[in-house]
């Protein structure tokens, strides 16, 4: 295990305990959550080696890897991803500075979303350092796909993260070589899990997103908006994503009650109804997307 020696936006030293929460999806191991004194950002420290953590996504529970869908979670998960292909699109199109015309999806998973980009006549390219997931996105794909973000050349009007960053080791090195590859005029999109949502408020350590220790980053607001100052990028656009609090408060019910069906269906969709409906106040949606420019 690996304690972290200072905090990757503010570089102060001290933490304090934040929270204790289990890895629900696949070592049911507890890990900690320290929040930095200085800034607030809340990580998982301590934290696996980095060389035995993929041993944590070894699992057919870790959907967004594989393409097998065989529970109702599993059911779920994949409705709402191929109803959000488009919806990403769409974004990308809409709040790129220019005609995107070149895209690099980081942590592209098994390729769905580059896919339907490339489909829609974009030049596309990815990174999943996963093997599996890596091969299946090639084939799907027929597109580079790289192992790691040096292995990409060139820079592109779009570099999208859906739901990455947070599980990104060396958090400063990779921002800094994702904006080496931006285009002076393009874009970054980068949507993570939000730490002031009420469905985080609500579930507490059972909170899906919390998704130790695959999830190294917890992510609010604030801290989102110093880290990417930090490299030089500035938030134009937030946007919400309100159907991650019913897919977040379906995991979430299953973690806190255990497998109830129906019952945690119905609580689910209460939650994420009341999530959002509180989020279009407070803007803290349960997943947000940072959209920033050089």
């Amino acid at each position: 295990m690996n304690d972290l020696a200072k905090c990757p936006v503010c570089n102060e030293t001290k933490f304090l305990p934040y929270r204790s929460c289990k890895d629900h999806m696949v070592s049911q191991e507890m890990f900690q959550l320290r929040k930095c004194l200085s800034c607030g950002f809340v990580v998982t420290s301590p934290r696996p080696d980095e060389a035995i953590l993929p041993g944590y996504y070894e699992s057919t529970n870790y959907i967004s890897h594989n393409n097998a869908s065989k529970g109702l979670l599993e059911q779920a998960y994949r409705v709402a991803r191929t109803f959000t292909l488009r919806w990403k699109y769409n974004i990308v199109r809409k709040y790129g500075k220019h005609n995107t015309r070149t895209i690099l999806d980081f942590g592209c998973g098994t390729g769905a979303f580059l896919t339907h980009c490339r489909n829609k006549g974009l030049e596309v390219a990815g990174v999943e350092p996963a093997y599996a997931a890596r091969q299946s996105a090639k084939e799907l794909v027929a597109a580079p796909i790289a192992a790691d973000i040096a292995e990409i050349q060139g820079t592109f009007d779009a570099i999208t993260l859906w739901h990455v960053l947070e599980h990104v080791y060396d958090l400063n090195n990779t921002l800094e070589a994702l904006k080496q590859r931006l285009n002076a005029d393009g874009t970054m999109f980068v949507a993570v899990p939000n730490l002031e949502s009420h469905d985080a408020q609500l579930y507490g350590e059972h909170w899906a997103a919390f998704d130790v220790p695959r999830h190294l980053w917890h992510f609010s607001q604030q801290t989102m908006a110093r880290l990417l100052r930090n490299h030089n990028l500035k938030i134009h656009t937030i946007l919400p994503m309100p159907i991650d609090a019913f897919y977040v408060s379906l995991l979430s019910e299953k973690y806190r009650n255990g497998e109830k069906g129906v019952p945690n269906m119905v609580n689910a969709f209460r939650q994420g109804m009341r999530s959002n409906r509180i989020a279009k106040k407070t803007g803290e949606y349960s997943s947000l997307i940072y959209i920033a420019h050089p």
